[in-house]
């Protein structure tokens, strides 16, 4: 197949005006005086056609997933009009590692190119996530959980604060601290987030319970019933007063034994449960919230007979 080159058009949308939208002198740290400047060769600006099999990913990029059936619309666009916007890679010991760029890479394979088209640039480790993050949530590429650990990393690995990524990176701080905040849920929730099954929303509002058994409890009725974010929230608003009361219980009745008891069910049966009891007598409160909520806890409790 013919190498593609590109020609002259731009498939980059005209620059907008928040932070993340300032087009390529942005991502390359040029527009923006309270941010670090990248190491960068200013006359290494030329459009270069590079073997294909020269360039690899950043194993560090932050976008996790790639969907094929997106890729090989791609690769189909790509083989009528070719790749217009050139890859942006830092020479490495391995070849030409991707800072920006990795989705046209892959459909490119895909297309059956030979060469792409790469500007070469010369950045730091922290600048490459940086700039890697920045390509990705501009392009609006990355998923809620994709997005938090790329800012997690960017914090760990360079002993950022939550103030110096935000600054970084174009966002405020609350954004970064509530993203932060995500991947403290459980893993089957962030699993979830990732796959794009939950959104944002959801993850916050069920953050509010705390405690992982009712989280996920949380979740499996939000999944079931397809439950907007406003009426996860209700939901949640629901739960933890009920919670409360319940707790309010315990407390007053003093039985440690009957606590121990309550906290073992509720993992079991991850719903709020409630056990109430003097001597030898008591009763077992187990609450659900929907009708999915009641057909799986009748389903547990009898090892499927129902």
């Amino acid at each position: 197949m013919p190498d593609k080159q590109p020609n002259g058009k731009s498939s980059t949308p005209a620059p907008k005006r928040d932070a993340l939208g300032k087009g390529l002198g942005a991502l390359l740290g040029l527009d923006k005086e309270e941010a670090p400047r990248p190491t960068i060769d200013a006359s290494s600006m030329a459009v270069l056609d590079m073997d294909i099999t020269r360039v690899h990913p950043n194993p560090r990029q932050p976008r996790k997933i790639f969907r094929e059936a997106d890729l090989l619309s791609l690769a189909q666009s790509l083989k009528q009009d070719g790749v217009i916007q050139p890859l942006v890679v830092s020479k490495d010991d391995d070849g030409y590692m991707i800072i920006a760029g990795e989705r046209r890479w892959r459909a490119s394979q895909l297309a059956g190119f030979d060469k792409v088209p790469v500007i070469v640039k010369e950045v730091t480790p922290e600048d490459m996530l940086r700039l890697a993050i920045i390509e990705n949530v501009q392009r609006a590429n990355l998923n809620v959980i994709e997005e938090a650990e790329a800012y997690a990393m960017l914090i760990k690995d360079y002993g950022l604060t939550q103030d110096d990524c935000a600054r970084k990176v174009g966002k405020d701080r609350a954004t970064i601290t509530n993203l932060l905040r995500i991947l403290s849920l459980p893993q089957e929730v962030q699993d979830d987030l990732m796959n794009e099954k939950l959104t944002m929303g959801h993850g916050r509002a069920i953050l509010a319970l705390e405690e992982k058994s009712l989280i996920l409890q949380a979740r499996d009725i939000v999944l079931a019933k397809k439950l907007s974010v406003r009426q996860t929230e209700q939901l949640v608003k629901r739960m933890k007063r009920q919670g409360a009361e319940a707790q309010e219980s315990d407390i007053k009745s003093g039985n440690a034994d009957l606590d121990y008891l309550a906290d073992t069910l509720r993992s079991h049966l991850r719903t709020k449960v409630r056990l109430q009891g003097t001597g030898s007598r008591g009763k077992i409160e187990i609450s659900f919230f929907s009708p999915a909520e009641l057909e799986r806890l009748l389903q547990l409790i009898s090892g499927g007979a129902f």
